[in-house]
């Protein structure tokens, strides 16, 4: 990531696309995807940020933190829509809801709770930052 620019200019971050092969890079500006490049310009924070809201995720199984994470993308790429997700993701909409509960329980954050949610994307972001810089 790029942290010095000229007045005006919009600084780039490199992050993984959501829902996106763990191996491939993304450049965003501000423009594209805020929460990424506030994530981004702050690694200290979102270090933080990622073991205070995912730590019982990250614990889990490498597959089943992969399966959680990956519903709780679909789930957002399909604004919040659990049918929506469910055809993406290709199971039943039950399915969906078990996942995104297991989530709330794991992260202690509701996915309904504004602030909460804003956290949980928040941690999101840098889980995908922390993949993409290995």
């Amino acid at each position: 990531m790029r942290r010095e620019t000229r007045a005006g200019e919009r600084a780039p971050a490199e992050v993984r696309p959501p829902g996106g092969d763990p191996g491939a890079r993304e450049v965003v500006t501000p423009d594209d995807r805020w929460p990424a490049v506030l994530v981004a310009s702050a690694p200290e924070l979102s270090a933080r940020l990622l073991a205070e809201v995912f730590g019982p995720l990250l614990a889990l199984a490498p597959a089943e933190r992969a399966l959680l994470v990956g519903t709780l993308e679909a789930w957002l790429e399909c604004g919040g829509s659990v049918g929506r997700a469910a055809v993406r993701l290709r199971c039943h909409r039950n399915t969906v809801f078990n996942r995104l509960r297991r989530l709330e329980r794991l992260t202690s954050r509701s996915l309904s709770h504004p602030c909460e949610l804003v956290e949980t994307v928040l941690a999101l972001e840098a889980l995908r930052l922390r993949t993409t810089r290995g």
